[in-house]
């Protein structure tokens, strides 16, 4: 016992005698006597407060000291692991005091930065940009590096123009600083490659972690600068061999078209126990697109091995099946074909929970004088109101598995961690999904229509002349309507006024991807074509012949609402949906509602194109 008693004495003695070696006004002083601090955390923790406090009595205008003390209060009991400051209140006190005490100091300025989030960060930052542009206080080189460097980060995706002049004017002031990542990011989103090109291909020879370079290397790929990609990987692997590189490798090698290759590289990466599921999943994905149907049914019954719901509705097994019919089926591979089977019959079963309390309803009260008085002339059914419930959800469920098949199956069925698989949606595939919808929408709705139902589709008691100048009003009442639903949402400026009116980013996708006519075809003819007939003809049609007008005027127009999916602006679309509905009973017909839905969505449309 005594052994062990005198063996913590000297640790301790040797442990002061360290911190009394380091003087509190040299460099990082608060670094290392965090060090310090493993045993009687507590008693040196006071000690060495007090050391700083003894110095700063000494010297009261060394500010440098003063910053370290409170750099070493927030450092000493900081746990990294767990992200969490048990001193946190204490820190902030002291440098809310260094602020109080000099607050256009450059250094105190920058350290209260680390402190401050949001509004209040962007309100300290714009003072201190302010005092260095006044030249009433020398910033050295270093600081004003640093501070343009938070500011360029401070501003990024924000405002990029001024995040990349402030990166330039951080790199200037220290010749060894490199922000081409945060500055190439900048520039792919403002969509100049030249510049994005230019500034990521400096300082690549420079020493930096392998994180920063693999980081460099990605961009690199998404700039078709595989020779410069395969370099830095290079470099990655000669500096740690455990380092995974394998999927920015496949990536260099399917853009270059050399797909056997790149497929040796998704190989790799599923000998390793980490992750397994999740590489199978890549591997069996370019097999299925890339290789022979020999190889890809190995690589997918290997998938099927690790996990039964990949590929859960047997989808993939499908395309392969077309690709090389001769190959056997397993009872598991079946059994997929059984669950998208059930899927499909599940689709059919839903509308009844909605169509046969209708025709319950009907019967139940009797409604004999809503019957004698139908005077819709359309002579759409609750079977087609069915059927269209079914079409609608089958499209959700295209539109699903056309574009984001994998990304479902591993949220829904937790198969791996899919936050790192979710790619950010591209303007391409959300024109491309609006495409794909509109066009089966169509196509679905022009099935339930024969010559009687279309002679109804463009029947009206209004002239040409009459329906333009309904719509302007129309219009305009619209506009009335948002500007009141203005005060109780967030519809501010001109831009977001006018996309509240629609589905805004899909119309923007649609318009970056395809143009004004495109765009104009698709959201300005087609969507109110078979919008006006699915819910002011088959649904409001087929539901008053059992409820009366009114009551299915209001079922249509809530259903209109709620398939926008905009809950803020449920009311807007209700109305909308009520008027249009009002226009069938007059006018006879749905042309006069046609030409609304036509208007609306041609100014919202254009309103867009010029507005972006």
């Amino acid at each position: 016992m005594v052994r062990y008693t005198l063996i913590l004495l000297c640790l301790l003695t040797f442990l002061c005698s360290n911190a009394q070696n380091i003087k509190v006004n040299a460099k990082d002083s608060h670094k290392d006597f965090a060090k310090t601090l493993t045993n009687s955390k507590a008693d040196r923790y006071n000690v060495i407060l007090n050391k700083y406090d003894t110095y700063i009595r000494s010297n009261p205008d060394d500010i440098i000291v003063q910053i370290y003390k409170c750099k070493f209060i927030g450092s000493a009991y900081y746990d990294e692991y767990e992200d969490y400051n048990l001193k946190y209140d204490e820190t902030l006190d002291c440098v809310t005091n260094l602020v109080e005490k000099y607050p256009d100091h450059p250094k105190v300025l920058l350290y209260k930065l680390e402190y401050t989030y949001n509004e209040e960060r962007q309100f300290l930052l714009e003072k201190a940009i302010d005092l260095y542009e006044s030249k009433t206080i020398d910033w050295d080189y270093e600081d004003t590096s640093i501070l343009f460097e938070v500011s360029a980060n401070f501003y990024s995706e924000d405002d990029d123009y001024k995040s990349i002049k402030h990166a330039n004017l951080a790199e200037r002031f220290n010749d060894t600083l490199d922000l081409s990542v945060l500055k190439t990011n900048a520039y792919l989103r403002l969509e100049n490659e030249d510049k994005a090109r230019e500034s990521i291909l400096k300082n690549l020879d420079a020493e930096q972690p392998n994180w920063i370079l693999d980081t460099k290397g990605e961009l690199l790929i998404s700039l078709n600068e595989d020779a410069e990609a395969l370099k830095l990987y290079e470099r990655i692997k000669a500096n740690d061999s455990t380092y995974s590189i394998n999927g920015n490798l496949y990536k260099i090698f399917k853009q270059k078209g050399d797909y056997s290759q790149a497929r040796t590289y998704l190989v790799n990466d599923t000998i390793a126990p980490w992750n397994k599921i999740n590489n199978l999943q890549r591997l069996a994905n370019h097999d299925l697109e890339y290789s022979d149907p020999e190889v890809a049914i190995r690589s997918l019954r290997r998938m099927y091995t690790e996990s039964y719901y990949d590929d859960y509705l047997g989808l993939k097994r499908l395309r392969l099946a077309f690709k090389a019919p001769s190959y056997y089926w397993s009872f598991g591979e079946v059994s997929h074909l059984f669950v998208l089977v059930l899927l499909v019959i599940i689709l059919l079963a839903i509308p009844y929970l909605w169509v046969l309390p209708i025709y319950g309803l009907s019967n139940y009260f009797s409604f004999k004088k809503v019957k004698e008085a139908v005077k819709l002339p359309g002579d759409w059914t609750l079977r087609h109101f069915w059927l269209i419930s079914f079409f609608y959800m089958l499209t959700l469920v295209i539109l699903i598995v056309a574009f984001n098949y994998q990304e479902e199956l591993n949220y829904y069925f937790d198969i791996v961690d899919y936050s790192s698989e979710i790619a950010e949606e591209t303007d391409l595939v959300s024109a491309n999904a609006q495409l794909l919808f509109c066009g089966l929408l169509l196509f679905f709705t022009l099935i339930l229509l024969n010559k009687k139902r279309l002679r109804f589709v463009f029947k009206t008691d209004n002239s040409i002349r009459q329906m333009i100048g309904l719509s302007i009003l129309f219009l305009i009442f619209n506009g009335i309507i948002i500007r009141i639903l203005g005060t109780f949402i967030d519809i501010t400026d001109t831009a977001e006024y006018i996309s509240s009116l629609s589905a805004k980013e899909e119309i923007r996708a649609l318009l970056n991807e395809y143009g004004l006519y495109i765009s104009v075809l698709v959201v300005a003819i087609i969507v109110p074509f078979y919008e006006e007939i699915i819910f002011r003809g088959i649904i409001f049609t087929s539901t008053e012949k059992h409820l009366g007008y009114r009551v299915a005027n209001v079922l249509q127009a809530s259903l209109f609402a709620l398939a926008h999916f905009n809950l803020s602006l449920f009311i807007f679309y209700f109305i909308f949906g009520l008027v249009t509905g009002y226009f069938v009973k007059r006018s006879r017909g749905l042309a006069t509602g046609i030409v609304f839905h036509m208007v609306n969505n041609f100014v919202v449309t254009v309103a867009l194109f010029y507005v972006n």
